[in-house]
């Protein structure tokens, strides 16, 4: 009977993190939280009413760090946004994503999509300036 308990007691260990991380998802995503770049992973865990020891292995059991898991969000809001961020530079689109420069956007891409972030945006200018010679030929 002692493994059936042991076994309860993961059970509801795994759901208690499970809640924390959605929670995180919730609070960090409502409030666009991921595009402050100086985000801790403390004041979220605050914010949801846990601890950040909590909040880091609800985040561990998805092979995540926290600035990884802020990472995927802000990677996301970046290729939301590109279309928007074709004249600016990279520390400008990085410091709009919450990134805190260039190069850390850059290494995120590069790991999330396996293109730099110069490439990136070069692609979208010429397919936008090709959508426009459509646009008007049609």
């Amino acid at each position: 009977m002692i493994w059936l308990t042991r076994l309860r007691q993961r059970s509801n260990k795994r759901r208690r993190l499970e809640t924390i991380l959605r929670k995180a998802n919730i609070w960090v995503l409502a409030g666009k939280m991921y595009l402050n770049p100086s985000l801790r992973c403390s004041q979220v865990a605050k914010a949801i009413g846990t601890n950040r020891t909590y909040l880091w292995e609800a985040l561990g059991r998805h092979g995540l760090g926290f600035q990884e898991y802020l990472s995927k969000f802000r990677i996301i809001h970046f290729i939301e946004h590109a279309r928007e961020y074709t004249d600016l530079k990279g520390a400008e689109i990085a410091e709009l994503c919450g990134f805190n420069d260039a190069k850390s956007l850059n290494r995120y891409l590069k790991q999330t999509l396996g293109v730099s972030l110069s490439y990136y945006m070069k692609s979208l200018s010429n397919a936008l300036s090709e959508e426009g010679k459509v646009k008007t030929t049609t």
